[in-house]
């Protein structure tokens, strides 16, 4: 960021580089929407690339990063078109070609199908802890709530967590019998 923010604008393709797929995993774990996350990345780093050129340079970047990216997820989710595409289910693609390719990515949609079952907030502070590796205080930067509030969040959304997949496990063994 001090290099773009000195005017060297290839600085921004070093951010790209490093960020990019993060932020995007991050960005499509929240819309479910590969489209929407990519258009949303773009976004964000249009944004870094803004507040770059007039000199802003934030004193820890990553939270600052993906405060721009939920900021701008948020804005999405207000949008009229965003209420209208929600009421379609989102299209499920799963491909691979090795079977134990294809176990870790069921029990892994498996997981992402329970957290998506959360409230978003929830979602959010456990996407950034556990998927972005974001420490507290970056977490609480990012969603601009206290330290405290985000540890009982993330303390509730895993409760809330092993409960969905407490049911989902008893509804998987009620259908095997």
């Amino acid at each position: 960021m001090l290099e773009l923010a000195s005017g060297n604008d290839a600085a921004l393709d070093m951010i790209i580089i490093r960020y990019h797929k993060p932020l995007f995993g991050y960005l499509y774990r929240l819309t479910l929407d590969e489209k929407v996350a990519e258009d949303l990345v773009q976004e964000t780093f249009v944004a870094i690339y803004q507040q770059g050129q007039q000199g802003i340079v934030p004193q820890r970047f990553k939270p600052w990063l993906y405060k721009i990216a939920t900021n701008a997820c948020k804005d999405y989710w207000k949008k009229a078109s965003f209420r209208k595409e929600s009421l379609q289910a989102p299209p499920r693609e799963q491909t691979s070609q090795v079977a134990n390719l294809i176990e870790r990515q069921v029990e892994r949609q498996w997981m992402i199908d329970a957290l998506n079952q959360l409230p978003i907030m929830y979602r959010t502070v456990l996407y950034l802890r556990f998927y972005q590796d974001l420490k507290y205080s970056e977490i609480a930067s990012v969603v601009d709530l206290p330290i405290n509030t985000i540890k009982t969040q993330v303390g509730r959304g895993l409760k809330k967590l092993e409960c969905i997949l407490r049911e989902e496990d008893i509804r998987a063994e009620v259908g095997r019998r």
